[in-house]
């Protein structure tokens, strides 16, 4: 077919070479479309980060004040120092009533009943009888009161006396406490940051580690006397902040 030479053959290999052409080209566009489509794998440049740890704290005065108390009794019989124990326990609610404390505000918090064994741990010779009552308020200014009425009608064990915030008061400042924690994180990033000669670009992550400490007045067993001063203090209410910060 290569030797004809007529118009008509070579109009024939004409359009057979253009044919050919557009088949090169179309062949082409595909390859560079999947190209362009697929791409080429670039690798993304890793974010350098500082994570640092901000804090605030404040001090404030509590607002609930707690106690648990109450009365131990030692007897022969189980109904011996069971009722002896009922009748100091009943003095004492009498004598929180009369504080103006209401139900809400005392519970029984424990009640046992056990053995008394002699010195060889072989023999009964009794039973002791532990009723334990927790009182919280928020009337501060009666904490010593119901330690002294409470030891006036019988109670003999006193466990701990606390003052501290309560929950919703807690909650507050630490949402408060917030924005300096933040601009505490910030200043330990620039100070650590500058003498490198990087700078924050941007904040990545950040996250709220909440803290409250509440202040202990005592814990322990104890004896007091009349008259006893009981005082609240302060109360320290922290919240930490931790954040991720871009740099470069």
């Amino acid at each position: 077919m290569g030797e004809k030479t007529d118009a008509r053959g070579v109009a024939v290999y004409v359009v057979l070479g253009l044919l050919a052409a557009v088949a090169v080209i179309a062949i082409v566009t595909e390859v560079l479309a999947i190209t362009v489509g697929e791409g080429v794998p670039v690798q993304k440049k890793e974010e350098e980060t500082i994570t640092v740890m901000g804090s605030a704290r404040t001090y404030v005065m509590p607002n609930t004040f707690a106690a648990t108390l109450g009365v131990e009794t030692t007897a022969k019989t189980v109904t011996d120092a069971a009722t002896e124990n009922a009748r100091a326990t009943n003095g004492i609610l009498s004598a929180l009533k009369s504080l103006g404390l209401t139900d809400k505000e005392v519970s029984t918090s424990m009640y046992t009943i056990y053995p008394v064994y002699d010195e060889a741990g072989k023999e009964i010779i009794g039973f002791r009888v532990v009723n334990m009552l927790t009182i919280k308020t928020d009337k501060l200014d009666m904490a010593g009161k119901i330690v002294d009425e409470s030891v006036k009608a019988g109670s003999n064990r006193i466990y701990g006396l606390n003052f501290y915030l309560s929950e919703e008061r807690a909650k507050q400042l630490r949402l408060e406490l917030v924005d300096a924690a933040l601009e505490d994180a910030r200043a330990k990033a620039d100070a650590l940051l500058r003498p490198l000669g990087l700078r924050i670009l941007r904040v990545k992550t950040a996250s709220i580690v909440e803290g409250y400490e509440p202040v202990p007045l005592y814990k322990g067993e104890v004896s007091l006397a009349a008259a006893t001063p009981v005082l609240p203090g302060m109360t320290s209410v922290s919240v930490s902040v931790q954040v991720t910060y871009v740099i470069g």
